[in-house]
């Protein structure tokens, strides 16, 4: 038997769903966290701001089933976070936001470091960007330090939007030069002695600029049982006519390729729902076609009404540049739809069994896509088909499964470690 620390960050993150795991296992030594109500002040905004969303959506990070005697929750680098985010969307002034974001992960590792000095886990378990210093204490107290990562490279990411998805050539990765939150990013990521990560596409990336493949394990975070629940028990019948993107409403995401795509598609053959958010420069850039006749933007939406709006819609539409592994595709799976993405959401998906495949940018791809799956006569069925493989194969309990051999192997040795020797390690 092992034991774990496992270090989530702020907002709410899968680490959250490892500790669950964990935590029913009877391996889970300390949770640590952003912002977290615990006891009275759980108790004051259930009662007094219940109707509040911003403190519907605090409560909602306490409802998991996690003891709170070992949860040590980070109130002070969220506020540092948020206002780095808040700001800098005022301000418009993406060096202020980056500053503050950098500042609120140094407070979280600073802080983390004190909260697990003395602890006597195997297994330090970290979101990238919030490890810094508590990684050497861990690694001195003799953990194995586990980081964990959930986008595409640092070096990679700014280039494959810019460029449609394409990595950059290798020569080129030594001239990047990266913000002071994304450099803490990589800082960590390098620092650990294994790597995890949730999908072969964020793998690839790292291997891209020099991260052994031996050292970097892959496992796909699946669907929590509180999402199935939010999906409607009877099932609406699908418009088959209706489209969904779910997520940011930005270049990222691949919107200006779906724009550009249905914009060759007669109105009348198709609806599109948006759910997702704009900010004050995609707001004016993507207004007009926001406002079209045949197109109806939600904005942010619950979980519970996005299990509902996929139960609804047979075909999601998720054209993006550069993710992680994109939860919304396997939400929308759950959901039964039929999913039109890129390899670079970081899914499951494939051409023919579970939708299709398009090369991210390409619209014309994109276009015959969306026509295929509003005309063909297997939409539908590819869609409970995929509702029945989350099922079955893509449950949080399967990650937990997935998870818990991981931390075995890590403990045991026979996973890959990248420990770094002392004078290598007091270089940085």
């Amino acid at each position: 038997m092992y034991s774990v620390v496992i270090s989530n960050g702020v907002f709410r993150f899968h680490l959250v769903s490892a500790a669950v795991e964990a935590a029913r296992r009877g391996t889970l030594e300390l949770f640590l966290t952003g912002a977290y109500p615990k006891g009275p002040l759980s108790a004051f905004l259930k009662k007094w701001l219940g109707n509040s969303p911003a403190a519907r959506r605090l409560v909602d990070r306490a409802d998991n089933g996690l003891s709170e005697s070992n949860i040590v929750s980070v109130w002070c680098a969220e506020f540092v976070i948020q206002a780095g985010v808040t700001l800098g969307g005022l301000l418009k002034s993406r060096a202020t936001n980056d500053r503050l974001q950098a500042l609120g992960l140094s407070v979280y590792g600073r802080i983390a470091a004190r909260a697990i000095r003395g602890a006597s886990s195997d297994i330090y378990h970290y979101r990238a960007g919030y490890g810094g210093r508590s990684i050497e204490i861990a690694r001195s107290s003799g953990a194995v330090c586990l980081c964990d990562h959930s986008v595409v490279s640092p070096l990679t990411l700014d280039y494959m939007v810019s460029n449609s998805g394409q990595l950059p050539p290798t020569d080129m990765l030594s001239s990047i030069r990266l913000s002071a939150m994304w450099k803490t990013v990589l800082d960590d990521i390098e620092a650990a002695d294994h790597v995890l990560v949730n999908s072969q596409l964020v793998k690839s990336t790292l291997m891209h600029h020099g991260v052994p493949g031996e050292t970097i394990t892959v496992i796909y975070q699946g669907i929590d049982a509180k999402f199935l629940q939010s999906i409607p028990a009877a099932r609406p019948v699908k418009a088959t006519k209706t489209l969904l993107f779910a997520g940011e409403i930005a270049r990222r995401k691949g919107f200006d390729s779906l724009i550009a795509a249905l914009g060759g598609i007669p109105e009348d053959e198709w609806e599109l729902i948006v759910a997702g958010g704009t900010n004050e420069t995609t707001e004016a850039e993507y207004r007009r076609f926001l406002l079209r006749p045949n197109v109806r933007h939600v904005g942010f939406v619950s979980r519970t009404e996005l299990a509902r709006l996929m139960s609804e819609s047979a075909i999601f539409v998720f054209p993006t540049l550069a993710e992680g592994s994109a939860r919304v595709i396997f939400e929308a799976m759950a959901c039964e739809c039929y999913v039109i993405t890129t390899p670079n959401a970081g899914s499951i998906v494939e051409t023919g069994r579970h939708g299709e495949l398009i090369q991210p940018g390409d619209v014309a791809g994109l276009r015959d896509a969306i026509r295929r799956a509003l005309t063909s006569s297997t939409t539908a069925e590819i869609g409970a088909r995929n509702g029945r493989l989350i099922r079955e194969e893509y449950m949080q309990s399967d990650y937990g499964v997935q998870l818990d051999g991981l931390y075995q192997d890590l403990v045991d040795g026979r996973k890959a470690l990248r420990r770094r020797i002392p004078e290598e390690a007091s270089a940085t």
